[in-house]
């Protein structure tokens, strides 16, 4: 039986003492991310995700955002600048970038969220 899960913004025990791992980015326009990325819960049949993810600072441009993503910045901030937008959301705000988003991600400290990512196929198109 699937049971809830609770998140804490240490990470699971012992996670924030790990080192930094070079991260996946989009096209690197600045800095170069290192950090960790925890899965509390995935479901790959239908491309679910949810944890927590930390890194340093970087700025990337997205062509097309891969994933819908609901983020909850815990440390630090990102501004997302597109067409018609440039907006930034610092600790306690938590925002949603929808896939195949265009803009950039300019992210000018370390940065701690919870996320929750669904890559599966989009109904909404």
């Amino acid at each position: 039986m699937p049971l809830p899960i609770r998140f804490s913004p240490a990470g699971p025990s012992g996670w924030k003492a790990l080192p930094n791992q070079p991260l996946e980015h989009a096209e690197l326009l600045k800095g170069l991310p290192m950090g960790l990325d925890h899965a509390y819960f995935t479901r790959p049949q239908t491309g679910l995700r949810v944890g927590i993810w930390r890194s340093t600072a970087y700025t990337e441009r997205y062509e097309s955002y891969p994933a819908d993503e609901f983020m909850i910045v815990l440390e630090g901030e990102v501004t997302l600048e597109g067409e018609g937008i440039r907006e930034t959301y610092r600790k306690g705000d938590a925002f949603f970038v929808p896939k195949g988003f265009k803009g950039m991600w300019e992210q000018p400290v370390d940065m701690l969220k919870f996320y929750v990512i669904s890559d599966g196929p989009s109904h909404a198109e």
